[in-house]
């Protein structure tokens, strides 16, 4: 991503097909739904026209590489994700409801969002992203934006804990596998899952006021709903 930081980012590949269908779309859609389902070292970029019905010779032309349609993807959702995680911080003030929004967007995008929940979790962690500067600033302002939050929870005697690089990671990595386990038809739904993880999140920093130990049933703010309604607003002109 360059110049705008929280701005969502559309990938390179904006052109318009010929006829009323966009195959930089249905591109990027099939590229989405192989690389979440089999893994990128097991689709090809062939295998990614069939899938979207584009013909070999025409790939090419909106698509130089599968590596593009990765780092393409994995910017866009990325970017989508940063967005919703600064928007939710901005409803709230105190840094424990802004540890309760935080990871609650981070529970509420996969469950919305599971294809490319899904690819975020493979991909992000598994390559080394250094040659794309997009997305490792990306990935710097989400993870300075947790530790902002961590280290003031901490300086105002909220939270206590020993290192916020590795609470920041405990808690980000918290919450990679929902993509796995979550069913939209099981017996806990998205609320209930979503307020569970903000409690256990203020647990791990044992955050407290007043003497006493903060649950989420305590903060004012943000409740669940509006955590999901910062997200869909983030997310609204996605094409996956």
């Amino acid at each position: 991503m360059s110049g705008d930081a929280g701005k969502p980012v559309q990938g390179r590949r904006g052109r318009r097909a010929a006829d009323a269908t966009p195959v930089n779309v249905r591109l990027s859609r099939a590229a989405l739904e192989l690389f979440s389902r089999k893994g990128f070292d097991a689709t090809g970029i062939r295998e990614i026209g069939a899938h979207a019905g584009v013909s070999t010779s025409m790939i090419y032309h909106y698509l130089s590489s599968k590596d593009e349609a990765l780092s393409d993807l994995v910017l866009e959702g990325l970017s989508r994700h940063g967005q919703a995680l600064q928007d939710a911080c901005a409803i709230v003030d105190r840094p424990e409801e802004r540890l309760a929004a935080l990871i609650g967007v981070q529970v509420i995008i996969p469950i919305k969002h599971p294809q490319m929940g899904q690819l975020l979790q493979q991909e992000l962690h598994a390559r080394d992203w250094s040659d794309h500067p997009s997305i490792s600033r990306q990935r710097a302002r989400t993870n300075r934006l947790w530790t902002d939050v961590l280290a003031r929870g901490q300086a105002e005697g909220v939270f206590t804990f020993g290192s916020a690089s590795l609470a920041r990671i405990a808690l980000m990595r918290s919450t990679t596998l929902v993509t796995q386990w979550y069913q939209a038809d099981g017996a806990l739904g998205l609320e209930t899952v979503a307020a569970q993880f903000a409690d256990l999140a203020l647990g791990t920093v044992r955050a407290h006021r007043d003497g006493r130990p903060l649950r989420f049933d305590d903060l004012q703010a943000p409740s669940i709903t509006r955590l999901v309604e910062v997200v869909e607003k983030a997310h609204r002109d996605v094409w996956w």
